[in-house]
């Protein structure tokens, strides 16, 4: 009887654990890259200068390779979450060229194309809900993020809303502050209430929508968003640069008792008190102990009467 060969049993082993390797492998989850389902929504306008038509959604791509959006649809809901219409779907991917961290992807309305002369990645259809509402990009057993804004009751991700969303002169929800994790994916986390708030485009101003390609368009509008029936008082509180990287002059048109810095969720990160005479703050980033806070969205209020029920000023701190 001819004996075994000495090194079968290693061969074996070896061929046992290839496939043990090849099985998971193919069990692991994809990877994130060469996907879609980590883009968020940055701005939406609902209609320009009254014009309901004149709708617009820009998303951004937060890693490599989320171009492979072919399915993906931009959806809008009411209020108590139920589907309003499904405003376009992407019949194909998005260039490879265009697949990085950062870059923007846009859906536009023909009305909205013609007036402001910038080719959307997807042609929607007009129906983005002004006042409240809930716009979302998904694909089949995704989704992907989805804000809501206004007296929204039912919530489709997160729990908080952004402001309602008018459609008078160039106004739009932007999203002041980047607060998306990667994981999980399917929603993204969201907070919408303290991540969005509501710009308006004038002269000095812009709201810039950007497409896969790179190429934008600043939009304003010589009509304000709210049509004062009286001469409005002058603002308690101006910061000048504003965005700004390591310094910035808070002014103050009076004088307050007190000014005071919040971040985005409310708590105090620097005060001044015993602000006898007009004229300005000096503030350099840092908190009460001297430590440089992080780069993000803070606010600006006063305490005194001149302030009260005026809506805080917001700064941009850039690091």
């Amino acid at each position: 009887m001819p004996l075994a060969h000495p090194r079968a049993p290693f061969h074996c082993l070896a061929v046992t654990l290839l496939l043990v390797m090849a099985c998971a492998a193919a069990l692991s989850p994809a990877p994130a890259l060469a996907s879609f389902h980590l883009n968020q929504i940055n701005k939406i306008m609902a209609g320009y200068e009254g014009d309901e038509a004149l709708d617009a959604v820009e998303m951004e791509m937060l890693s490599d390779g989320e171009n492979l959006v072919s399915g993906g649809s931009l959806k809008v809901y009411n209020g108590a979450g139920v589907l309003i219409a499904t405003l376009g779907t992407f019949g194909a991917n998005l260039p490879a060229s265009g697949a990085f961290a950062g870059r923007k992807i846009l859906f536009a309305t023909m009305k909205w194309k013609q007036k402001f002369g910038l080719t959307p990645d997807l042609q929607i259809s007009a129906g983005i809900p002004k006042t409240t509402g809930q716009v979302s990009f998904e694909n089949a057993g995704c989704l992907v993020n989805a804000i809501a804004y206004g007296g929204v009751s039912v919530f489709l991700n997160g729990t908080t809303a952004a402001p309602p969303l008018p459609i008078l002169g160039a106004t739009a929800l932007d999203r002041g502050i980047n607060g998306n994790g990667i994981f999980p994916s399917c929603p993204l986390g969201e907070n919408a209430g303290a991540r969005f708030t509501v710009v308006q485009g004038y002269p000095g101003n812009v709201i810039r929508f950007t497409n896969n390609s790179g190429a934008f368009v600043d939009v304003t509008s010589t009509v304000t968003g709210v049509e004062p029936t009286t001469t409005p008082a002058p603002r308690p509180l101006r910061a000048s640069p504003n965005p700004f990287q390591r310094t910035t002059d808070i002014e103050f048109t009076s004088a307050p008792g007190r000014v005071l810095v919040h971040d985005v969720r409310g708590r105090l990160v620097r005060s001044w008190e015993g602000l006898d005479a007009t004229g300005r703050i000096h503030w350099d980033g840092t908190d009460a102990r001297g430590r440089d806070v992080a780069s993000g969205i803070y606010f600006v209020r006063t305490s005194g009467t001149e302030s009260r029920g005026a809506e805080p000023l917001r700064v941009v701190l850039l690091r």
